[in-house]
C-alpha cells in the first residue's frame, strides 16, 4: 500500500487530476447506469404495449367491415375501409390477404414518394393522399373524399410488400419498414367458426424512438452535470495540489528578476513541479554564465554595430533592385494596375492601364485619378478608389461601367490600400480589367440556356392537351355518353394549358426586349408612391403596408415606367410570400453615397438560396416562369444601379434597388426667366 500511495506521489500532476476525475466520473456513470437501464426497460415495454393494445382495438374496429366487403366481393369497399384504416394516426401500412385478394395499402408520403417517383409530385403536399395496390402490382391514387387522382399504375409488388410470417394466428413484432422501425401486427379475419383472411398492420414507432432519445438525451445530461458538480466540488483540493507549489516557483522567479541568481528550489517529488523546479534551478545557472558573457560581448558592440549597418546596405540595394523588377513587372503585365501615394496621386501607371482608359502613362504621373481619366465618366471608379484611399475601407471590389473614349465598357476594379511600418496607411494599389467582352459571352451562354429552359417549359402545357385530346378520342370511339360528361373539363384543360403558353411567350418577349430606356429627373419617393398606388384603396386582407420615404433623397434620372415595374415586381413578390398569412409589407428610402436606396421588406417565410431568385427560370411559386426578378435585374444594370437581397428562413426577406443619384444640373439645363 505504502508502494502505492508513492507512486501516486510521483505521478503527473496531469496524471493526478485525470486519476481523481476519471474516479469520480466512472462512479457516477455506474450509478446513473444502474439506476435508469430497468427504468429505461420499463418505460420502453409499456408504451410497446400501448400500441399494441391501440392496434387490437383498431384491428376489432375495423373487422366487421373488412369480413361483409370479403363476403360481398365488394373490391371498392374494401379499398375504402382499408383507406380509412391507414388514415388512423400512426398506421403505415395495412395489407388485406383472402382467398385470391391481396390488396395493400398506405398513406405515408415517403412510401408513396418511393414506389411512384415524380410522377406523384403534383399531389404531395396539397392533400391527403392514399395509395392502394393488389397483388398483381396495379395502382391507384385516392385523394380527399375518396376521389381518384391517378390510376392504372404500376408498382413491383414485392417492392412495397412488407414480410410477414407465415404462421396463423396473431403475431406482433417490431421490424425496419421504410427506413423506420415499426410494430407489425399480423391478425386473422374470424367469423365464429369461419376464417376470412388475414390482416397485417404497420404501425410507426417513431414516438416511441423520439421518448427513447429524449431519455437518453437527459441521462447524458444529468452524468455531464454530475461530472461537473463534481469538478466544483474537487476545485479547492485540485488547488492546493496544483496551486501551492507554482506559488513557490512564483516567488521564486521574482527573486530572480530582481538579480537574484543565487535562488534555488527545492525538488520534492518527480512531477512536473520537481521537474519544473530543477529547470528553474538550471534556468537561472545559465542565467548568471550569460550575464558573464553578455558583459563580454559588450566590449565587442561597435563591431557589431559596424557589421550591421554593412548589412542594412546590402538589404538597401536589394530592396532597390526588387523594386525595380517589380516596376518592369507591372509596367508589362497583361492587367491594368497604377498606384497612388498618400495625397492621391499617381506614382505608378502601366501600358495595359493606358489602354483601358485611353491615356497614356506618361501623361497620368504626378496627377490625381480625376485629373489623369479627364473627361472620361468614371464617377463610379473613382468613388471606389476613393473609399480604399481615404481609409474607410481597407480593400474593395467591384464591377462599374464607364463611358471611355473607345464606348462604354464595363471594368473589374480591385483597390487595395498599402500599409507601412505600423500599419501606416502609404498609398492605395489599383488593378483593373476589362471584363466587356467576357461579359458578352457569358450572356451568349445564359441566352442558350434561356432557349433551352423555355422550350422545356413549353413542352409541359402540351403535355395535359395531349392527355386530355386522347381522352376525348377514346370516349368519343368507344362511349359517346362518357365524351359529353369528359368534354367540358378536358377543354378547360387544354385552355388552361394555352393561357399558361401565352404567360410563359409574353415573360419570355419581354425578357428579351426591354423597351429602349428614356431617363428623365425625378424624386424617387414618387415613384415608390405611384408604384404603391393599386393598393392604396385597398391592401389584401390581414395586410399591413408601411411607407417610411426620407424626405432628403436626391432626384434620380431613371426611366419611371421601368423603375415603377421593378417595384411592382418587388411587391408582388412580397405579397405572393405572405399568402394566405397575416403579415407587414415596409416600403422605406434613404440616401446613401452617390446613391439612392429604395428598400422593400416583408415577413413571409423567406428563402435559403436568396441569391438565385435573380437568374433567369428560377422561381419558388407553383406557377410563373421565373423571368420576373431577372428583367428587375437587368432594368436596374441599365440604369446603372443593382438590386440584392436579404433572407432568414422564418423571417422574411429584404430587398434593395441601388439607383445613382441625377448628376448635378448644368447651368443650360436650369430653368431661367
Amino acid at each position: 500500500m505504502r508502494r502505492l500511495f508513492g507512486a501516486i506521489r510521483d505521478l503527473s500532476l496531469r496524471g493526478k487530476v485525470t486519476l481523481t476525475l476519471a474516479a469520480v466520473f466512472t462512479g457516477s456513470v455506474v450509478v446513473l447506469l444502474l439506476a435508469l437501464v430497468p427504468i429505461l426497460r420499463e418505460q420502453r415495454e409499456r408504451l410497446v404495449e400501448q400500441d399494441r393494445r391501440l392496434l387490437t382495438t383498431l384491428r376489432r374496429n375495423f373487422e366487421r367491415y373488412f369480413i361483409h366487403d370479403l363476403l360481398s366481393e365488394n373490391r371498392e369497399s374494401l379499398a375504402v375501409h382499408l383507406g380509412a384504416l391507414v388514415g388512423e394516426e400512426g398506421i403505415v401500412w395495412a395489407r388485406i390477404e383472402a382467398e385470391g385478394l391481396d390488396l395493400g395499402a398506405t398513406a405515408d408520403s415517403s412510401a408513396i414518394r418511393r414506389l411512384l417517383g415524380e410522377e406523384v409530385e403534383p399531389y404531395l403536399g396539397e392533400q391527403e393522399l392514399v395509395l392502394v395496390l393488389d397483388q398483381e402490382g396495379h395502382a391507384e391514387l385516392v385523394g380527399v373524399g375518396g376521389r381518384t387522382l391517378l390510376t392504372d399504375l404500376q408498382v413491383r409488388r414485392e417492392a412495397a410488400r412488407p414480410a410477414a410470417p407465415a404462421a396463423d394466428g396473431d403475431e406482433f413484432r417490431e421490424t425496419i419498414w421504410n427506413g423506420q422501425r415499426v410494430l407489425a401486427l399480423t391478425a386473422t379475419l374470424s367469423a365464429p367458426g369461419q376464417s376470412f383472411g388475414r390482416l397485417h398492420l404497420l404501425y410507426s414507432l417513431a414516438p416511441l424512438e423520439r421518448s427513447e432519445a429524449l431519455t437518453r438525451s437527459l441521462f447524458y445530461g444529468g452524468v455531464t452535470l454530475t461530472f461537473v458538480l463534481v469538478l466544483l466540488l474537487l476545485n479547492p483540493l485540485l488547488s492546493r495540489m496544483v496551486l501551492t507549489p507554482v506559488r513557490r516557483v512564483h516567488d521564486a522567479m521574482s527573486r530572480a528578476a530582481t538579480g537574484d541568481l543565487q535562488v534555488r528550489l527545492p525538488v520534492p517529488s518527480r512531477d512536473e513541479v520537481g521537474r519544473m523546479a530543477e529547470s528553474f534551478n538550471r534556468m537561472v545557472g545559465e542565467l548568471e554564465t550569460s550575464r558573464r558573457e553578455v558583459e563580454g560581448y559588450s566590449r565587442n558592440l561597435e563591431a557589431m554595430v559596424e557589421a550591421r549597418t554593412a548589412q542594412l546596405r546590402d538589404s538597401e540595394a536589394s530592396l532597390l533592385t526588387l523594386k525595380n523588377h517589380l516596376s518592369t513587372v507591372i509596367a508589362n503585365v497583361g492587367t491594368g494596375v497604377f498606384s497612388l501615394d498618400a495625397e492621391g496621386r499617381i506614382e505608378a501607371f502601366n501600358d495595359r492601364a493606358g489602354q483601358i482608359f485611353g491615356v497614356p502613362p506618361s501623361a497620368a504621373h504626378g496627377r490625381s485619378l480625376e485629373e489623369a481619366l479627364g473627361g472620361a465618366e468614371t464617377s463610379h471608379l473613382v468613388e471606389v478608389v476613393a473609399d480604399v484611399r481615404d481609409g474607410r475601407v481597407p480593400r474593395r471590389e467591384a464591377q462599374v461601367l464607364c463611358r471611355l473614349p473607345q464606348g462604354r465598357r464595363t471594368l473589374s476594379v480591385v483597390a487595395s490600400a498599402l500599409f507601412g511600418e505600423g500599419r501606416r496607411p502609404i498609398g492605395t494599389v489599383v488593378v483593373c480589367e476589362d471584363l466587356t467582352q467576357i461579359l458578352a459571352s457569358q450572356r451568349l451562354e445564359a441566352w442558350k440556356e434561356a432557349v433551352e429552359r423555355v422550350i422545356h417549359e413549353i413542352k409541359n402545357p402540351l403535355t395535359p392537351v395531349g392527355l386530355a385530346a386522347d381522352t376525348l378520342k377514346n370516349a368519343w370511339q368507344n362511349d359517346r355518353a362518357r365524351f359529353g360528361e369528359l368534354f367540358p373539363s378536358a377543354i378547360e384543360m387544354i385552355q388552361g394549358a394555352v393561357r399558361d403558353l401565352k404567360v410563359l411567350i409574353g415573360d419570355f418577349s419581354r425578357f428579351s426586349r426591354l423597351p429602349k430606356m428614356r431617363p428623365e429627373r425625378g424624386d424617387p419617393n414618387a415613384l415608390v408612391l405611384d408604384a404603391l398606388a393599386p393598393y392604396s384603396q385597398s391592401s389584401p386582407e390581414g395586410l399591413v403596408v408601411r411607407v417610411d420615404l426620407a424626405p432628403d433623397v436626391p432626384e434620380v434620372e431613371a426611366d419611371s415606367d421601368q423603375i415603377k415595374r421593378v417595384l411592382l415586381n418587388v411587391i408582388n413578390n412580397a405579397l405572393d410570400a405572405m399568402d394566405g398569412r397575416e403579415g407587414e409589407l415596409r416600403l422605406s428610402t434613404r440616401a446613401e453615397e452617390g446613391e439612392v436606396v429604395i428598400r422593400v421588406d416583408d415577413n413571409g417565410p423567406g428563402l435559403e438560396d436568396v441569391e438565385r431568385i435573380f437568374e433567369p427560370h428560377y422561381t419558388t411559386k407553383v406557377k410563373g416562369t421565373g423571368l420576373g426578378l431577372a428583367i428587375a435585374r437587368q432594368i436596374v444594370a441599365e440604369h446603372g444601379g443593382r438590386i440584392d437581397a436579404e433572407s432568414t428562413p422564418g423571417r422574411g426577406t429584404s430587398v434593395r434597388i441601388h439607383l445613382p443619384e441625377a448628376r448635378p444640373a448644368r447651368p443650360s439645363e436650369q430653368g431661367g426667366d
